[in-house]
């Protein structure tokens, strides 16, 4: 019985500290270690997908890191503000709770911050910056504003001045994340404010009002956080980077690159919290994480990662099944109702079926002719999807995987002909909306199709097939329908004197599948902010990328697996672009390193 009276004090001892400690009827409470509470932190952040850097620099700035003072439940100088992230005045959250419970106190400052961002529970959409991606620091500005409070004080200018205003919340924010990250580059921000931007009620309540709901700032001014890195994505080091043998600054370096130079490295895995032993007081607490990286000549070691700079994210997987899935769970994380499915071994009825796909906002998945890969059907599953929709005839896809699914639960359509051409005529016909233009790419190759599809899905027009130089006369007859015909690639892929009596004939070509690819690309944009790049020799990866590069506006790039061929090199640096993701493996896609030197 001693024995288990011992173990149960030692186990009080690690517990209670934490949680607060009774003694004649008065608590006590003490704070976690910094460390802990840096987890508690990520963790939160994380679960709502809000950048890190924001949520801890806001704690910061309301209790530095404090959810206790002088062993009782830290209160704002205002006597209303609760704890690490002074939630105030808030019915939804249990006020003991907010006092005693640090995790639940400082999820609740992120469900509210992560409200202000989605304009939830609040009577005013705040400002935006470009297309307000989540995980870009800047993107969250006017929300950390309005989690102090949309007042006059918190102006991002001077009111009678028109300068920065240095003493607004959000800006001392986001000097805190330049403080705690040196080298990051978020402060000062690159915002460029006007007096007519603002307006100001007055006394009693000084209140703040925007009066211009959109910001575009240089995307080379906008700063991505550091905690969203994935295992295979490629990024730039810090210059003169240390990489070590393990996640902290104490470690031996492995590699050290010379002054004033960076190098393309690839995460190997997700970050780790940093090992070096917990500082006395707060202010010397770094905040960084650490990378599993590996260099160009392969050393493997630790970096930091206050300073890596995105270069291209892989999506990838052992084969052409799991890079389909990995696809989806990328574009389509939150799941899909629909799933289109295509056959694995051959390109046409995919490439047609891209303008569906990215209508109804399904994936498109792969598989083979009479089963369902294990790959697909995780997926699926993971997916909560209720309806799939079969590319093309039961020889493409055949009646077994129908009926696999069907005992899934799903219910099943297929879209499919007698041949290709016309199973591109029957997705055609299947469209929710058409638009005026219909695509005509030769359905015997695939490259040139792949080039315009995320494009014809956007703009809702249809992919027809035709060969070389012979035109089906179902097809002849549906090109009839529309008021415009764009012709993918050049007359040695498609006869001109096949195009006769088409309507309004406009063709986009070049002298092999990469200049056709480039000439799609610059003439035919959408939007610059990223790419992907596919192998332009094989068509499996391309297939189910096609749809995603449509559901977020991109071009799909074609590469060959070891150089970038010139004419879409040439393509790449007109553009532009701020990030590249890469469709399969090393052994499709290996031009990392050459992409590297080219954004350099």
């Amino acid at each position: 019985m001693n024995r288990l009276v011992t173990i149960m004090l030692a186990i009080l001892l690690i517990v209670v500290p934490f949680q607060g400690i009774q003694a004649e009827g008065a608590e006590y409470y003490e704070n976690p270690p910094l460390k802990v509470i840096d987890q508690y932190l990520t963790d939160a952040a994380l679960k709502h997908d809000v950048p890190p850097e924001i949520v801890k620099a806001i704690a910061m700035k309301e209790s530095d890191w404090e959810q206790f003072e002088n062993g009782k439940p830290k209160i704002g100088n205002d006597g209303a503000g609760i704890g690490i992230m002074q939630i105030t005045n808030d019915p939804r959250f249990d006020i003991n709770r907010l006092r005693t419970d640090i995790k639940f106190n400082i999820d609740a400052g992120v469900q509210i911050l992560n409200e202000k961002f989605s304009a939830l529970n609040d009577n005013e959409q705040l400002p935006t910056i470009n297309n307000n991606d989540r995980h870009i620091l800047e993107s969250w500005y006017f929300a950390v504003l309005a989690y102090n409070g949309k007042v006059q004080k918190n102006s991002p200018i001077v009111k009678a001045t028109g300068e920065t205003n240095d003493e607004a919340y959000q800006e001392i924010v986001y000097s805190y994340i330049e403080e705690k990250h040196p080298g990051m580059g978020v402060y000062p921000l690159p915002f460029d404010f006007k007096a007519e931007d603002f307006t100001y009620s007055g006394w009693p309540n000084y209140r703040l009002s925007f009066e211009k709901d959109h910001y575009e700032v240089p995307d080379h001014l906008l700063t991505e956080s550091k905690y969203f890195f994935k295992p295979k994505d490629v990024v730039f080091s810090a210059k003169a980077a240390n990489i070590r043998t393990e996640p902290t600054q104490d470690s031996k370096a492995v590699k050290t690159l010379p002054k004033g130079v960076s190098e393309p490295v690839t995460i190997l895995e997700d970050f780790k919290y940093d090992q070096s032993k917990e500082p006395a007081k707060f202010d010397d607490y770094d905040q960084f994480i650490w990378y599993k990286v590996k260099a160009k000549d392969g050393t493997v070691g630790y970096t930091s990662s206050h300073e890596l700079k995105h270069i291209a994210s892989r999506l990838s997987g052992p084969g052409r099944y799991e890079t389909a899935a990995a696809i989806s769970q990328e574009g389509w994380e939150r799941g899909a109702d629909t799933v289109v499915l295509a056959t694995g071994i051959d390109f046409p009825d995919a490439l047609a079926g891209t303008p569906l796909a990215y209508q109804l906002d399904a994936p498109m998945l792969l598989t083979e002719t009479d089963k369902l890969p294990f790959a697909t059907e995780r997926e699926i599953i993971n997916l909560g999807a209720k309806r799939a929709i079969l590319l093309g005839s039961t020889s493409a896809i055949s009646d077994k995987v129908r009926d696999q699914l069907r005992d899934m639960g799903l219910k099943v359509e297929r879209y499919g002909g007698s041949h290709r051409f016309a199973t591109a005529i029957t997705i055609a016909e299947k469209l929710p909306v058409k638009g005026d233009t219909a695509i005509l790419a030769n359905g015997r190759n695939f490259p040139d199709a792949l080039s315009i599809a995320a494009y014809a899905a956007r703009n809702n027009y249809p992919i027809f097939l035709t060969d070389k130089s012979t035109l089906n006369a179902a097809t002849f007859n549906e090109l009839k329908k529309y008021k415009h015909t764009i012709v993918v690639g050049s007359e040695d892929v498609i006869n001109q004197k096949i195009l006769s009596g088409l309507p309004d004939v406009t063709r986009y070509g070049g002298s092999d599948r990469y200049a056709t690819n480039a000439d799609i690309v610059s003439r035919l944009p959408l939007g610059k902010e990223k790419a992907y790049i596919a192998n332009g020799e094989r068509f499996a990866d391309a297939l189910t990328g096609a749809v995603l590069a449509a559901k977020n506006n991109a071009p799909l790039l074609l590469s060959n697996a070891d150089n970038i061929p010139w004419a879409v090199h040439n393509t790449m640096i007109k553009q532009d672009y701020n990030h590249y993701t890469l469709l399969g493996g090393n052994d499709v896609m290996n031009i990392q390193y050459e992409l590297a030197e080219l954004i350099r």
